[in-house]
């Protein structure tokens, strides 16, 4: 399984768009592609109480979005996998690793 590093852009990082985001930090993401690992992140750290557009939808969530999120293709095969989906954090953002199992127990 590939492991994608996921980095908010710097000039876009103090966007407004990010209200959408829990998080505005680094991350990894354990996927089989490029479009997976933007939306494993952007479910991870959605705001359930993100801002809505006027037409009543929600914000499209900055990790989507290359413009505001660079992806680098880490590793493309990682020996001792986790599953797909799984989200590590650096340690000093206080997040933790969780695999998709966890986070959607969490989520409810």
């Amino acid at each position: 399984m590939p492991l994608f590093g996921l980095m908010p852009i710097s000039t876009a990082a103090e966007a407004a768009d990010w209200s959408a985001s829990t998080y505005r930090g680094p991350c990894y993401v354990m996927a089989a592609d490029e479009r997976r690992a933007r939306l494993y992140a952007a479910s991870y750290f959605a705001r359930p109480d993100a801002a809505r557009l006027e037409s009543g939808l929600r914000m499209e969530s900055p990790w989507v979005r290359p413009r505001m999120v660079a992806l680098q293709l880490t590793f493309r095969h990682v020996d001792r996998a986790a599953p797909e989906g799984t989200v590590v954090v650096p340690k000093e953002s206080g997040e933790k690793v969780v695999s998709l199992a966890e986070w959607r127990a969490r989520r409810g």
